[in-house]
């Protein structure tokens, strides 16, 4: 099992940010209103650093970013949460106690143990962490926000070097929870024919007929795809775009890959760290509460924001197909680089080109 790995992590101290409101008086009795809580207000500290989705004038500059880097998100973030669409995780291991994680992880399942803890087992095994912080982080004036942050997220941890039985039974255990869209921030590298076969059936079967939206990770070595699970055809694969709007050197490519996503280099993707509030300073200085915008960069990364992205458009109309979902990111996706793309509009480097939100969303 390959995880797609991030590529750094360095350090953040996180000020927090406080919020306001204001009180309304009916003139007998005076009346105080309940508290409002806006599931797609943006009042999350790090926002501004999530240069994939927002574009912060200030932190732009400073860190000499394209200006079309990120993904045109425009105001649908405060509009669109991705509530009512649940979404599977299948990765190493998560803090479901994170605290900007709260009330959105609704169902776990340890591959190993049967059981549901998920949590880290080691100090490396932050992985699962930071990819669901990216894909559904909760818009709660702490830290992130995630792609879709009122979906519901179940979570499946895999083990190393799972047999096709296992593997096969994670998609399964996703589609029997009921899971709209499977995030797959990994690859074997090798996959075999009994797990094509279970991957294109949920794909296409999955979801009451209309088909599971199964998403996997390129890979970070800058090589052909291969015959990896992001190779699947039915599958949507990710590779990685960094903040001059170009493909990351470290991104796979070839005949398979379908679209991009931010995934940072030099500068990455703002995420979670492995403990939350409870911190792991005492075992690691350079970890604190949350890492900052270059703590996390890869196709992991990428995969997660598409899958986020998915969810947006199936909150707006559940009854996309998986291939309809597919055609909306392809047929809108921005076509960057240098390089030219073909009469059906894509290339081996950029796959269809870079996700652009707004005109998925208005082609729906």
């Amino acid at each position: 099992m390959l995880s797609k790995l991030p590529i750094v992590l360095l350090v953040l101290l996180i000020a927090g940010c406080g919020s306001s409101s204001e009180q309304e008086a009916e003139p007998t009795p005076p009346v105080t209103p309940p508290e409002i809580s806006l599931p797609g207000l943006i009042l999350d500290p790090l926002y501004q650093e999530q240069w994939y989705l927002n574009t912060d004038t200030d932190f732009y500059s400073s860190n000499n970013i394209d200006l079309d880097a990120h993904i045109h998100v425009a105001d649908y973030l405060v509009e669109l949460t991705g509530i009512g669409i649940k979404i599977a995780v299948i990765d190493d291991g998560l803090n479901v106690a994170h605290e900007d994680l709260k009330t959105a992880v609704t169902r776990t399942y340890d591959l190993a143990t049967g059981g549901t803890d998920v949590s880290h087992t080691e100090f490396d095994d932050f992985h699962g962490t930071a990819v669901t912080g990216i894909l559904g982080a909760r818009s709660n004036n702490l830290g992130i926000k995630g792609v879709a942050s009122n979906a519901e997220l179940f979570f499946l941890k895999y083990k190393s070097a799972m047999t096709d039985s296992e593997t096969i039974s994670l998609f399964n255990k996703a589609n029997e929870w009921g899971a709209d869209i499977i995030n797959n921030s990994w690859g074997t590298g090798n996959v075999s024919q009994a797990v094509k076969d279970t991957i294109i059936n949920l794909s296409k079967n999955g979801r009451n007929g209309k088909g599971m939206n199964i998403v996997f990770a390129a890979g970070n070595d800058s090589e052909l795809m291969g015959n990896d699970e992001s190779s699947i055809p039915e599958v949507i694969s990710v590779g990685a775009t960094d903040k001059d709007n170009l493909r990351a050197s470290y991104s796979n490519f070839g005949p398979e890959l379908d679209v991009m996503a931010p995934g940072g280099f030099f500068l990455g993707i703002s995420t979670l760290d492995p403990m939350g509030s409870a911190g792991v300073a005492s075992l690691e200085a350079n970890y604190l509460l949350y890492n900052d915008a270059n703590g996390f960069a890869g196709t992991s990364a990428t995969a997660a924001i598409v899958s986020g992205v998915i969810a947006l458009l199936l909150e707006i109309n559940p009854n996309l197909s998986s291939s309809e979902v597919s055609e909306l990111l392809y047929n809108s996706a921005d076509k960057i680089g240098t390089l030219d793309y073909d009469l059906d509009g894509r290339n081996d480097y950029y796959g269809y080109g870079k996700v652009n939100v707004s005109k998925a969303i208005n082609a729906i």
